[in-house]
């Protein structure tokens, strides 16, 4: 028994010895396999992060020599000779087919028997006059030169006075260029400034250039903004063939086209086809939008490229309205040439009958059609045969455009009065009165109070601002409350709570109706050297309103200078309620 026990043992031991030797020989087999498997898979991964890696810097090779190749085309671009659309004066003597007695003529038989409002007086009259030419009342002493003037004709010599005073070209720059700006988006990353247009507008107006001429270069100009302000319009719409052709249609022919790109207009007589055919005048124009710098948008052309139809995908040849389509394969320049000289010329009848219709609206306070951008053949206008006849005078003049002011701005329609509130008026029987845009508002200020024009620093870049907008000079913040799009309905174009709060609280603006004698404001100055209240009165009111007070307005003035028992304090309330009254910022 012991010795089969022992057997047994000994086979029990061997059997385990054995099982726990063929144990071990896989542990140590499936070590050496892990290892290779890690070894293999840190290989795979690191040829896979090589081939990634490889990938990845070829990518950005690609992205860095497409860059480098756009930058190379776009420093080509700036620096090869473009064609450039050279203006051609139109040598052509100027006929007069309409004088301000036979305009007031055609317009009293078109008026009939109605009542017309009396001729405005002296005062008035400067007023209004100084407003619409150069944008601000007349000062004291402008005013006083006038009314001592008993010389016939000096309303005649006084509106050739403004037209030629620098400021006019400021003013009606500013109008036009508000005139493009208000229908114009903003790029992304860039702030757009008018500054350079609104410059090179202004002398152009001073030295006399006609509208067809600036028209013409506005439509065919190329180059950088900062050196060629003129390809502002172009280049501030990027060249979009679509904005371009709405735009072009609504501001020179007073057509509103917009509907008609997606389809057949719905309430006038233009076609889908028209539409597109004018926005392929543009379809070759090229620019260059760089970030945070609208001076150095550029305006160029492409080598080829044609305008396809919408969903046709048919190809439109530019052609206006129902015009014949311009030979194929033209140029940019040549196409925005031919689309500019059509433009202006004496056959388009929109082109000068929109401009009239402008101006005519501005002085008169109503246009023959309003808004002035919807010479609308679905509205019957006032007056067709007045605005066809200034129409023709405008185009025999040669475009001329302070020949057309001193037309109306001498007719007895322009220098009537106001229409009595008490009494229902035939439209033109008497001038309706205006608000002032922000820059009006701004300059009269300067003139009345010499509100300064602060502006800030332009705020630096960091982590909070990547490009800090331009600063807000005191023009600018006039103009964000009180300004308006020029083509809007004027009857549309209220006084707003903002515009009152900003006159009864902006700083600035409190500061120069200081009286205090350190104050150094006109206000102190004035009351320093006049103690006679009368008189301070008077010519404060002449400084604001660029008239003398009423007897019951200087009345209710002393009366309040007397209960109030401060005489500074007293004329603070007075001047700062004459700022804020409806007067002031309104062109009567």
């Amino acid at each position: 028994m012991s010795s089969l026990k022992n057997c047994r043992c000994w086979v029990t031991s061997g059997l385990i010895g054995l099982v726990m030797m063929l144990a071990a020989i896989p542990v140590v087999a499936d070590g050496n396999d892990s290892t290779k498997q890690e070894q293999t898979a840190r290989k795979l991964a690191a040829d896979k992060k090589a081939a990634d890696k490889k990938v990845a810097d070829k990518k950005v090779a690609d992205i860095k020599k497409k860059a480098d190749k756009k930058k190379a085309d776009d420093k080509k671009k700036e620096t090869a000779p473009q064609e450039v659309a050279v203006w051609k004066s139109r040598d052509r003597e100027p006929v007069v087919k309409l004088t301000s007695e036979s305009l007031d003529a055609l317009l009293k038989a078109s008026l009939g028997d109605a009542p017309v409002a009396e001729i405005c007086g002296d005062q008035q009259f400067l007023r209004r006059a100084s407003l619409d030419l150069i944008g601000r009342q007349p000062s004291p002493m402008e005013l006083d030169a006038f009314l001592a003037d008993s010389a016939p004709g000096k309303r005649q010599r006084a509106v050739d006075k403004l037209l030629a005073n620098e400021s006019f070209g400021r003013n009606w720059a500013s109008y036009w260029s508000d005139t493009i700006s208000y229908r114009t988006p903003t790029p992304q990353l860039t702030f757009l400034n008018y500054g350079p247009l609104r410059r090179w507008l202004a002398e152009r107006l001073n030295n006399g250039a006609a509208w067809d001429e600036i028209t013409w270069k506005l439509i065919t100009a190329t180059g950088k903004v900062e050196e060629h302000p003129e390809a502002t319009f172009i280049g501030f719409h990027e060249a979009s063939v679509e904005r371009l052709a709405a735009e072009t249609a609504r501001i020179f022919l007073g057509q509103q086209l917009a509907c008609a790109q997606c389809h057949d207009h719905k309430c006038e007589s233009w076609e889908q086809d028209q539409f597109h055919q004018l926005a392929a005048f543009f379809v070759r124009t090229d620019t260059k939008v760089p970030w945070n710098d609208a001076g150095q948008i550029l305006v160029s052309s492409k080598p080829s490229g044609e305008h396809k139809f919408p969903l046709k995908k048919e190809t439109m040849q530019p052609a206006v309205f129902d015009g014949d389509p311009i030979a194929p394969g033209l140029s940019d320049v040549k196409r925005r040439q031919a689309l500019a000289d059509w433009l202006a010329s004496d056959q388009n009848e929109f082109f000068a009958k929109a401009y009239t219709n402008r101006i005519w609206s501005q002085l008169i306070g109503r246009g023959f059609y309003e808004p002035v951008d919807h010479l609308s053949e679905n509205v019957t206008p006032t007056l067709p045969e007045v605005h066809a006849a200034l129409a023709e005078q405008f185009t025999s003049s040669g475009y001329d455009i302070k020949g057309l002011f001193r037309l109306l701005m001498n007719t007895e329609a322009y220098q009537r009065s106001l229409p009595a509130a008490s009494k229902a008026h035939v439209l033109y029987s008497a001038v309706l009165p205006q608000k002032l845009r922000g820059d009006d508002v701004f300059d009269s200020l300067a003139a009345a109070i010499q509100l300064p024009n602060i502006k800030p620093k332009q705020a630096k870049q960091d982590g909070n601002f990547r490009f800090p907008p331009p600063p807000k000079s005191t023009r600018d913040l006039v103009k964000d409350v009180f300004n308006f799009d020029p083509s809007v309905d004027r009857r549309l174009v209220t006084r707003t709570m903002q515009q009152a709060l900003w006159m009864m609280n902006n700083d600035q603006l409190q500061k120069q109706i200081d009286a205090s004698l350190g104050s150094d404001t006109v206000l102190a100055k004035l009351l320093a050297g006049e103690p006679d209240d009368g008189v301070a009165v008077a010519q404060l009111f002449r400084l604001v309103f660029a008239r003398a007070p009423t007897e019951r307005e200087l009345k209710i003035s002393q009366t309040h200078i007397a209960s109030t028992g401060v005489r500074g304090s007293a004329y603070e309330d007075l001047l700062w309620s004459w700022l804020n009254s409806t007067e002031f910022t309104t062109r009567r």
